[in-house]
């Protein structure tokens, strides 16, 4: 049957119909400038393939399998040296991500480094480059915008909240567990954990709660997404918990995302986490491409609890007490959200 299948697809390139079969989706890709890499997530495991490219000097990569569901993007002047980077898809069935750097940027072909973090979390390394005195500063003490206002205190809680049916999305599961940190701590256990307890808090206070997945199961993307729209749900909120390659233990922090309707949603959690947890570090609110947040009508936000691979968020999140701090936060954040 596979390979059945594999001549299928091979009849099918070859006859350049542009038909695709099981592509997985790019849920998110950036250049990090202060880490000097891309950084890919995807639906799915897959292995990303990277190449140089010189006159001009550019960083090819390709998503074999991963299908951009969407036009292509391009980013300009992202720094010193990245020119632009550019996504599109390149064939039916892989996705490219073009990085075209400046002139004065050298590179070797095999320096590049292609990394895994998760089976669906990749990183495209460069080597380093120091165009400014910024990109000289250690990647922990670089400064990051934060663009969330200063900790307000303490509100009362609106417990009449029935008419709201609020969608919790625990990230990972069953097959794919997420980041991987230090002792084998597992982002989907640690998400899990987090999300029982907030959905719990808010069903306490009388909102309607559906989880995407309440027990150790494994949900796509699309399938997340699905099951809030068929709830008829007022928010998506989705929480998962970050890592670094590298043995770089001293990134700790929190960050929230959004994509679009979803900033003030996600400020409001982001504000309530950094006023009622002692967390590592504020790494601000974000805007970001990722799946659920793109695909959700409804506001979305998308909460990254602290790094799984950082030494001091790894040993507050294997804290029950911790856990339970930062669902609260959360919970209290959705519930200031909706009042």
């Amino acid at each position: 049957m596979k390979l059945l299948k594999s001549l299928l697809l091979g009849l099918l390139a070859s006859q350049g119909m542009g038909i695709a079969v099981n592509a997985n989706d790019l849920e998110y890709w950036d250049f990090d400038v202060r880490q000097n890499r891309v950084e890919i997530v995807t639906e799915e495991g897959i292995r990303p393939k990277a190449s140089m490219i010189a006159n001009p000097t550019r960083l090819i990569i390709d998503l074999p399998g991963v299908n951009l569901g969407e036009p292509s993007i391009s980013q300009d002047s992202i720094s010193g040296y990245v020119k632009e980077v550019r996504v599109g898809q390149f064939n039916p069935y892989t996705t490219r991500i073009v990085v075209e750097l400046g002139q004065q940027y050298s590179m070797r072909p095999w320096e590049v480094k292609v990394r895994s973090l998760a089976p669906n979390r990749w990183y495209v390394q460069l080597s380093d480059f120091q165009p400014h005195s910024i990109y000289s500063l250690p990647a922990e003490e670089q400064p990051v915008a934060i663009i969330v206002p200063l900790p307000t205190p303490n509100s009362p809680v609106n417990r009449g909240g029935g008419r709201y049916t609020v969608m919790i999305d625990p990230g990972h599961g069953g097959r794919d567990p997420g980041a991987i940190g230090i002792g084998g701590l597992q982002e989907k256990r640690v998400v899990l954990a987090i999300s029982t307890e907030v959905a719990k808090i808010l069903r306490q206070r009388g909102f309607n709660v559906v989880m995407t997945r309440s027990g150790d199961g494994f949900v796509s993307l699309r399938g997340r997404v699905q099951k809030a729209e068929n709830s008829n749900a007022n928010i998506f909120v989705s929480i998962h918990a970050n890592a670094v390659g590298g043995n770089q233990s001293r990134v700790n922090g929190l960050e929230t995302y959004y994509f679009s309707s979803g900033y003030r949603l996600a400020s409001s959690i982001h504000r309530n986490i950094v006023g009622r947890v002692s967390i590592a570090r504020n790494r601000g609110v974000k805007q970001a491409r990722f799946y659920v947040l793109r695909k959700t009508s409804m506001p979305a936000a998308l909460v990254e609890v602290g790094f799984v691979t950082g030494s001091i968020d790894n040993r507050n999140l294997n804290n029950a007490s911790y856990r339970q701090k930062m669902a609260e936060a959360i919970a209290n954040g959705i519930t200031e959200y909706l009042r």
